[in-house]
C-alpha cells in the first residue's frame, strides 16, 4: 500500500470517528501529506489518555517514537514539543470542529492556534482557491514552521502574535483553536452576517495542539 492509500484509510476512518458530514472535508483529510507538516523522523505519537495521563504526572510512556510515516495516519496525536506536552491535536477532535463550521469552497476563514498549519492546509483544502485562510499562532517557532509548511497554499497567510489582536478582516468562519474562555469583540465584529465561530471549551491542552 502506498501513503496515499493509507491517507484514504485515515481520511475514513476520521469520518466515522467524528461523525464528519462534509465530504470535502473527508476528502482534504486524505489529501494533506500529514507527515510534510510534522518536521524530520523520528515522530513522537500518542493517543489522548496517554498524553493526558503523562501531562497529570501519572507513571507510563506517553509518546512512541516511530520513523514510518504510515503511523502518522491514524487517530493519534504527533508531539510538537514533548517536554511541553503540545501536539499535533487529535485528528478527529479537530475533524468534529472543523465540521461543524460548514465551511464551503470560497469561504474566508481564520484559524487562531495554527500550531505548524496541518489543520490550516485541510481548511485550505475545503474552502479551495476562491476562499482564503488567516492563521494565526503566539508561538514563533511554531509560525515559522507553519509559514514554510504553507507555502504552497496561496490563498493562506500565517501571522505570528496575539490572536486576539490581529483583525483578520471580515470572515465567514472564525476556528478559536487556543486557550481562550470567551469570544473576543473584534472576533465577534469580523463575522459576516451569516458567519460561524467555534471556540472549543477546553481551548488548547496535550490533546489539542
Amino acid at each position: 500500500m502506498t501513503l496515499e492509500d493509507w491517507r484514504l484509510f485515515y481520511a475514513d476512518e476520521i469520518r466515522v470517528a467524528a461523525r464528519v458530514e462534509s465530504a470535502a472535508l473527508v476528502a482534504a483529510y486524505a489529501r494533506v501529506p500529514r507527515e510534510r507538516f510534522m518536521g524530520p523522523a523520528p515522530w513522537q505519537i500518542a493517543t489522548p489518555d496517554m498524553a493526558s495521563m503523562a501531562y497529570m504526572g501519572l507513571p507510563g510512556s506517553a509518546y512512541v517514537a516511530t520513523d514510518n510515516p504510515k503511523d502518522l495516519y491514524h487517530n493519534v496525536l504527533v508531539a510538537l514539543y514533548p517536554d511541553r506536552y503540545l501536539n499535533n491535536g487529535q485528528p478527529s477532535a479537530l475533524a468534529r470542529w472543523i465540521d461543524a463550521l460548514a465551511l464551503k469552497a470560497g469561504d474566508r476563514v481564520y484559524h487562531l492556534g495554527c500550531g505548524v498549519g496541518y489543520y490550516t492546509a485541510i481548511m485550505a483544502e475545503v474552502v479551495g482557491p476562491s476562499g482564503r485562510v488567516a492563521a494565526s499562532e503566539v508561538d514563533p517557532g511554531l509560525a515559522a514552521r507553519a509559514r514554510e509548511n504553507l507555502l504552497s497554499y496561496t490563498n493562506v497567510s500565517v501571522h505570528v502574535g496575539d490572536g486576539a489582536e490581529f483583525d483578520p478582516g471580515e470572515c465567514d468562519a472564525i476556528f478559536i483553536n487556543a486557550g481562550v474562555t470567551h469570544p473576543h469583540p473584534l472576533w465577534l465584529e469580523r463575522l459576516s452576517r451569516r458567519g460561524r465561530l467555534l471556540l472549543p471549551p477546553n481551548g488548547r491542552r496535550p490533546g489539542n495542539g
